[in-house]
């Protein structure tokens, strides 16, 4: 199970063949908490394109670990069946919207750093006593 801090009221994402797919899903996400299931990952990845937090807790009655992160909009979370792992990515973009035929400088996701500007991306591990 991940529990996400704050609830995650918008609707997910997901890809198709190895695009973001232009429907918008159902957040499997109930108030603060997803619960995991091998079929949950079926569809390939559940994309936060639009994430209100910035750290989850991730874990079962044995472990739990935190997770935090600054400087990334977007979250993946992606599992392969029967793999008995979590993929948790913060992200600062994704992939190319189905039909998207733009420059990569217009993608959604994508964003400009002028020249000597700086933008700082932190993501923390750690376990949860």
């Amino acid at each position: 199970m991940a529990a996400l801090r704050p609830a995650e009221p918008a609707p997910a994402r997901r890809l198709k063949g190895g695009l973001l797919a232009p429907e918008v899903v159902e957040s499997p996400i109930e108030g603060d908490l997803l619960a995991l299931d091998d079929a949950l990952f079926d569809a390939d990845a559940l994309i936060l394109d639009r994430v209100a937090s910035r750290g989850l807790v991730y874990g079962g009655p044995a472990f739990a670990l935190r997770i935090g992160w600054e400087g990334f909009d977007q979250l993946g979370l992606w599992s392969k069946g029967g793999g008995e792992f979590l993929c948790i990515e913060p992200w600062s973009g994704f992939a190319s919207p189905a039909g998207f035929t733009g420059e990569f400088k217009d993608k959604p996701g994508v964003f400009n750093l002028e020249p000597g500007a700086v933008r700082q991306f932190t993501l923390r591990v750690g376990a949860v006593s």
